[in-house]
């Protein structure tokens, strides 16, 4: 296994829809492997493929987030069945750092998709972890969590993350 570079949000491959996955194979297994490494590393809760490069319908959520067990989760081709109760909640992502903001999303949530063996998986979850897969199925759909404020807050917040890399870029 190994750690992947996350794009950031200025990255083009953030802003495509990722591709279905069509075959599961052994690069396939490789790669959610180093998803989970790397979002561990990082450290977050989920990290989209595209996140590394790769425009591709996959996401990894530890679905233990918030507890003292870690359960690492791979979703391909990953859909949202049924969502309920909109709620504001503060988020952030790993090809944004330093940066978090108040966003409205779904307390609750059924997902379903493909494991790694091919066989259909669905989860109900909610509050945190429920987050943190609409936070991944956005950025499989090429969008970003600060698309979802005003332009004014959208702003405000990418003017501090340029601010951010230039610190980043001068070390």
């Amino acid at each position: 296994m190994s750690i992947l570079t996350i794009k950031y949000c200025l990255d083009p491959v953030l802003r495509k829809k990722c591709a279905p996955v069509e075959n599961i194979d052994g690069d396939l297994v490789t790669l959610s492997a180093d998803m989970i490494e790397t979002m561990y590393a990082a450290p977050g809760s989920g990290l989209a493929a595209n996140q590394v490069g790769i425009s591709s319908r996959i996401i990894v959520v530890d679905i233990g987030a918030g507890t003292d067990k870690p359960n690492p989760v791979t979703i391909i081709n990953p859909e949202i069945t049924a969502s309920e109760d909109k709620i504001l909640g503060e988020e952030g992502c790993l090809s944004i750092p330093e940066i978090f903001a108040e966003v409205k999303r779904a307390k609750r949530i059924e997902i379903k998709g493909v494991d790694l063996n091919g066989k259909d998986v669905r989860y109900e979850t909610e509050d945190h972890v429920a987050r943190a897969f609409q936070h991944e199925m956005d950025h499989l759909n090429g969008k970003l969590f600060w698309d979802m404020m005003s332009k004014i807050k959208r702003d405000i917040l990418k003017r501090k993350f340029k601010k951010i890399l230039k610190e980043v870029q001068k070390k």
